[in-house]
């Protein structure tokens, strides 16, 4: 009867012990076995694909491509067509005095006397075209197009920055996955291995080799193991259904994650790191981008001093008009220009001026704020490395205590108590250790943004 009862706690607090690294855990799940394997790799890539903000950026982007057309088209000349149909508000005379024509031999004055023309009230039309092909405003249609096509780089960087907010997203998402899918597993064997004590336990009870108060622990065990895995369960799903929403897909998708090891935290120094997000931080180029855009807008408003210059081909044609000739055509040049503005072009140029030193100045804040952000997560990804290591460390050393006091146990040379504190301080510190190992993943993809790695 000693020797049964020695096994039973045993086994219960085998059962109640979490696997000691990942490297040691027990199959998974047949469930989990059935589903594709997702590797983060694979995860990043879908993202980037399918998801829908990165789609909705870069639809931005290329709206920016027929903006830079629409601009072109400012080059090429303009044709301008209107007619105006109507009746006349009241009529009006034209009024001719005599020989205003002239005086000619054999026929004397035209008109022989003053002559009035009386043009009724009636519908009349009054058709106009123009054709204008710009000369001097060639220059600042050209500064406008740059600026466009500025615009459009700034979008392609927004994209960027898009793309690396999402990869990031991922990344967590899928690190926090591999945790809770690990606690998953280890509590569903948990599970599998209480209900095989309970199994024992009831035969022990009819066999009356041990005692109902054993039974009942094994079942507020079972009970609470079974609670536990249901709580890990839902938060897995609810993962799942939140990955599978950053890969822009159906979120009954079924996979499993690729449970991730631990890396070298030395290989990368921190002047490294900034070098890589001054080259690659979408927020930089947009910056510098937009320090141009605002230079080019600087020049647009000072080519307003130039006056317009059109080579113009005007028609016009006026019928159910008396006296007045009915088709008009006019060939030359059309120029137009405001000489006094009362300041305003000055002003506006003076305007444009602060604008680039603002975005000059912001180009330059964002590059310090950025160098800043890299060495924030930079360290705290290497404050997560020695919190990794340390939780490494103290869960090897609580597993072997663990091992020691039960072969103690075995020999009547520990007490239960001792026992059950060792498998208490073993499951603790593979909980720390797995919590370390998501921390350290999540930092380092902090990082990997704050570099501007997708």
């Amino acid at each position: 009867m000693r020797r049964k009862h020695l096994s039973l706690v045993l086994l219960i607090c085998l059962a109640a012990c979490p696997v000691m690294s990942l490297a040691q855990r027990q199959p998974a799940s047949p469930q989990v076995d059935k589903a594709p394997l997702l590797t983060l790799e694979d995860a990043v890539s879908i993202a980037l694909n399918n998801n829908r903000l990165v789609k909705n950026s870069a639809l931005e982007a290329q709206k920016f491509d027929f903006r830079v057309k629409t601009a072109q088209t400012r080059r090429l000349p303009q044709f301008n067509f209107n007619v105006l149909g109507g009746e006349l508000m009241h009529s009006f005379d034209f009024s001719f005095d005599q020989g205003v024509f002239g005086t000619y031999p054999g026929v004397g004055p035209i008109p022989g006397k003053d002559t009035t023309i009386r043009q009724p009230a009636r519908f009349t039309t009054y058709v106009t075209g123009a054709f204008d092909q710009p000369l001097t405003q060639q220059y600042r249609i050209g500064l406008a197009i740059r600026a466009t096509e500025l615009g459009r780089q700034i979008a392609k960087e927004e994209v960027r920055a898009e793309r690396q907010k999402i990869a990031a997203e991922v990344r967590n998402a899928y690190f926090n996955l591999v945790a809770t899918q690990s606690g998953v597993e280890a509590a569903r064997q948990v599970v599998t291995t209480l209900e095989e004590a309970q199994r024992l336990t009831l035969r022990y009870v009819s066999e009356k080799t041990v005692l109902r108060a054993d039974s009942l622990e094994v079942d507020a065990r079972l009970a609470q193991a079974r609670y536990d895995l249901s709580v890990a369960e839902n938060g897995l799903a609810t993962q799942h259904e939140n990955l599978n929403q950053l890969l822009g897909r159906d979120l009954g998708v079924e996979f499993r994650v690729d449970p991730m090891l631990e890396a070298n935290a030395n290989d990368l120094p921190l002047d490294a790191a900034r070098q890589r997000a001054a080259e690659n931080r979408p927020e930089i180029r947009e910056a510098r981008l937009k320090e141009k855009q605002a230079e080019y807008d600087r020049r647009i408003a000072k080519a307003d001093y130039i006056p317009d210059l059109s080579l113009s081909v005007r028609y016009q044609g006026l019928n159910n008009v008396k006296v007045l000739p009915t088709n008009v055509g006019t060939v030359g040049f059309f120029l137009s220009y405001e000489p006094f503005d009362w300041g305003r072009r000055r002003n506006n140029i003076a305007e444009k001026a602060k604008t680039v030193e603002q975005a000059r100045n912001g180009a330059q804040e964002t590059e310090t704020k950025i160098a800043v952000e890299v060495g924030a997560k930079y360290r705290k990804w290497r404050e997560a490395a020695l919190l990794l290591k340390a939780a490494r460390t103290g869960q090897e050393a609580a597993a072997e205590q663990f091992r020691v006091t039960g072969n103690k146990y075995k020999e009547q040379a520990a007490l239960l108590r001792d026992l059950l504190q060792a498998q208490a301080r073993s499951t603790e510190t593979e909980f720390q250790y797995q919590q370390a190992l998501s921390s350290y993943w999540g930092a380092l993809a902090e990082l990997r943004r704050a570099m501007g790695e997708e």
